[in-house]
């Protein structure tokens, strides 16, 4: 089995609150990944998979700041786990302490306001090792889900 593939966005909180964050149609999937979907991304040295889709503003956050991202989560076969936009609230967390999975630290801690970025990551910054049936096995206990 694969692992999961994500589509990311990352809106700073003022922005999200005033209701001018994307509704996250850039981010819906209706059929699985094919390789001709991860032509043009970057591949980090962890083995982090990207592609900038909108380009950001200002600066990057740093480790242990409070961001909100928005966030869509796919399967490689296009089965969407999770989405932050279906809940109408991004998911508010402190970046960079394991508060989320490590490939959403990584990509996250290198992503400017606003910026949009498809992400393809690995089982090992994921969720670990793929379950059969290409399940993604439930977050962990030290994930917090919040809306703010």
């Amino acid at each position: 089995a694969a692992p999961p593939a994500a589509a990311v966005a990352a809106a700073p909180a003022a922005y999200a609150e005033k209701g001018r964050a994307s509704d996250g149609k850039w981010a819906r999937r209706y059929e699985a990944f094919t390789d001709d979907d991860f032509k043009g991304f970057e591949t980090t040295s962890t083995g982090l998979q990207y592609k900038i889709v909108e380009e950001g503003y200002g600066v990057k956050p740093t480790t242990g700041q409070k961001i909100k991202a928005h966030y869509a989560g796919y399967l490689e076969n296009g089965a969407k786990f999770d989405a932050s936009y279906d809940r109408g609230s991004p998911l508010a967390f402190e970046v960079g302490v394991g508060r989320v999975i490590k490939g959403w630290d990584e990509a996250l801690l290198d992503m400017k306001v606003g910026e949009k970025r498809m992400l393809k990551i690995p089982s090992n910054l994921g969720y670990g090792s793929p379950r059969p049936g290409g399940g993604v096995p439930p977050p962990p206990s030290c994930r917090e889900q919040r809306e703010g």
